[in-house]
């Protein structure tokens, strides 16, 4: 597996810091020098037979290794899983969101699962029912059900179904440590070979669809156990969680809990956990521009549409994720799943009945479209003029009352723009824009609920798609496209943060135009000659432009060359990727150093008589300093996490 110089040092360390030295020694041989065998890592680790077993020993049960043992020479061959290493810098993340999606007993079996890599049913059974009686302090057996923690087996049962029902857990078999890259290679040689004297079929497709075919049988064999959850006790939901704790959900039960083989190996599925936050990073990124209470149903949306979704991406072997027909969700789906502490009723404007132009707000588009296919301005409708010409034809505000009625203050309020009305409107600062919320009955919810809806289609961005009338209307999400969107708008962010607005104005304008005549850039960029000249020279310097020489004859001078600028926009997310790598591996470098140089007071700190009892037991100097250190790495740690975000986005999602 290929991966940067900085991506396998940031694994390696990853791997140190969690794991130790020796993990991370063998780790680094083979990104260095690719598959091996144990003999070869002897060489190239310098490392005897038996530490080296070791050092593999934890890298497997860790799943951050494949392997395979070639059933004829006997002979193991182990090979680096790039993906997986990287992965355990987003354990934290992972776990935050399985507990607010599931619940904190679902949350407890991940991160356990986490930290053992996989497992029996049966030592999980074992390992929770031993350790539920100390629980809180308890040593009489007792356990505190408001703790929500896994208190019986029963109780583990009923986790381990519905994580296993909604795929974050699956189920091991010795396939599952192969390479999928070399099991694809095998099927394709297997249905590709031929008897001696045999001609090869002509029929290529039909020979790549059988290939497909088997791949997918491969790849899906983790899904045994779901598939017979589902047909025994029906599809899983989602246990959202209130403000006070409680469950919503109430056939949430431990009795009716699914007896499951013991025998049965489990570890946590990384797809679909990769799925579950590229939902809350959305929910997040339709927040930041439409509202709180907007996002909250968007997450609600988000949780249904990708119900059975089990990765962000299609699979890059076989590419079957966008086979099928679009998945769909109805207004009533989403009211009837969505939480009944958010109050639909805010966040939203309500102008007068006469201004909103419902046809417009009400169009259907069966299929994906572009983002610059409109404007702000009046868009053409497909089926024909409007049946209210005299009705204002706007995208956003005019459609779903992004405009509210202004309340009267010295008439300074008239020349308030519409966006930044939506905005405000939307969020949680105090604004001039008054809007009278109150209780209503469950009509005016539902018409409320289904207004963030159309704000959500009608937004610029695109975050849903208005597809149908069924059950108060069906919505579907173009995530290829909202993901090109978001990774633009990362994207631009980055540049006018190293190169300025000017820099973000030059690459937007060749992101537009293409390849772009050097002596037609300033005037399109409204810059001085020289300004755009060193802009383009810093940017080709961080390679984010380029620029081709077109010479006029074979003088080659260059007053007879043109030289046209261009943006390589997928040159520069791998580029951009490799620096985040390098600044994520200097942070924990930087940290590494740090806890080094603090080594005498943190061996101090973890001391069993010390723990909790900091402050009483150190100096005031000392003391000081561990709390300075504790803001340090909580800096560097932000750091980290951001970072991974834009990973996430560029690469993941």
């Amino acid at each position: 597996m290929l991966v940067t110089k900085h991506a396998a040092e940031l694994c390696a360390l990853l791997v140190n810091d969690l794991f130790g030295e020796l993990p991370s020694r063998v780790l680094a041989a083979l990104f260095k020098k690719g598959r091996c065998t144990i003999t070869q890592l002897v060489q190239h680790t310098s490392l005897g037979p038996r530490h080296l077993r070791n050092g593999l020993g934890v890298l497997i049960q860790q799943n951050l290794l494949y392997h395979h043992t070639d059933p004829n020479t006997r002979v193991t061959t182990y090979e680096a899983n790039s993906d997986a290493c990287y992965n355990l810098v987003r354990s934290g993340k992972i776990l935050e969101v399985i507990n607010s999606q599931y619940g904190t007993a679902e949350r407890d079996l991940v991160q356990t699962l986490m930290q053992l890599g996989y497992a029996r049913i049966a030592d999980l059974t074992h390992a929770f029912s031993s350790r539920a009686p100390k629980i809180n302090g308890h040593t009489n057996g007792a356990h505190d059900p408001s703790s929500g923690l896994i208190e019986s087996k029963d109780h583990l049962n009923a986790a381990l179904a519905r994580l296993i029902q909604a795929e974050i857990l699956e189920t091991v078999r010795p396939e599952s440590f192969r390479s999928p890259a070399e099991v694809y290679r095998e099927i394709e040689a297997d249905v590709t070979k031929t008897a001696p004297g045999e001609k090869a079929s002509k029929n290529k497709m039909e020979l790549h669809m059988r290939v497909v075919e088997k791949f997918r049988t491969f790849r899906d064999q983790s899904k045994a156990l779901k598939r017979q959850l589902d047909q025994s006790s029906g599809p899983v939901t989602k246990r959202r969680k209130l403000q006070n704790g409680s469950s919503r959900n109430d056939d949430f039960v431990h009795d009716d809990a699914p007896d499951l083989n013991p025998n049965v190996v489990v570890r946590v599925n990384h797809e679909k956990c990769l799925v579950e936050l590229r939902n809350q990073r959305l929910a997040d990124f339709a927040a930041d521009f439409l509202g709180e209470v907007t996002g909250q149903v968007y997450r609600t949306l988000l949780e249904l549409l990708t119900a059975k979704l089990s990765r962000c991406r299609a699979d890059p072997l076989i590419g079957d994720q966008n086979t099928g027909p679009q998945v769909t969700v109805t207004t009533i789906e989403i009211y009837q799943h969505l939480d009944d502490d958010i109050n639909v009723l805010g966040g939203i404007g309500k102008p007068p009945r006469e201004n909103i132009d419902s046809e417009s707000a009400e169009k259907i588009r069966s299929g994906p479209y572009a983002y610059d296919t409109g404007s702000d301005e009046d868009e053409v409708d497909d089926d024909g003029p409007s049946a209210k010409p005299t009705a204002p034809r706007g995208r956003m505000a005019r459609a779903v009352a992004a405009a509210a009625a202004m309340e009267s203050d010295g008439g300074s309020d008239d020349d308030v723009d519409v966006k930044d009305q939506r905005v405000q409107a939307n969020g949680n600062r105090q604004t001039k824009v008054k809007f009278e919320d109150g209780v209503a009955s469950t009509d005016s919810r539902l018409d409320q609920m289904r207004n963030h809806l159309l704000l959500l289609a009608e937004s610029k961005h695109r975050f849903v798609r208005h597809s149908g009338t069924l059950g108060r209307g069906q919505w579907a999400v173009d995530f290829d496209l909202l993901m090109d969107r978001l990774r633009e708008t990362e994207l631009d962010a980055y540049i006018e943060q190293c190169f300025g607005r000017h820099g973000l104005r030059l690459t937007r304008i060749l992101r537009e135009k293409g390849k772009l005549d050097e002596k037609m850039l300033p005037s399109a960029a409204l810059m001085k000659k020289s300004d755009v000249q060193g802009k383009m020279l810093a940017m080709q310097m961080a390679g984010l432009v380029d620029v081709q020489e077109v010479p006029k004859d074979n003088s080659r001078l260059a007053n007879r060359t043109m030289f046209f600028w261009f943006f390589d926009g997928e040159r520069t997310q791998a580029q951009l990727l490799d620096d985040v790598y390098k600044g994520m591996l200097r942070c924990l470098q930087t940290l590494d150093v740090e806890r080094h140089k603090e080594r005498n007071i943190l061996t101090f700190v973890e001391r069993k008589d010390v723990k909790g009892k900091e402050q009483e037991v150190m100096t005031t100097e000392h003391y000081n300093k561990y709390n300075q250190h504790l803001e340090e790495q909580q800096q560097l740690l932000g750091q980290v996490m951001r970072l991974d975000d834009m990973v996430a986005v560029f690469r993941d999602y």
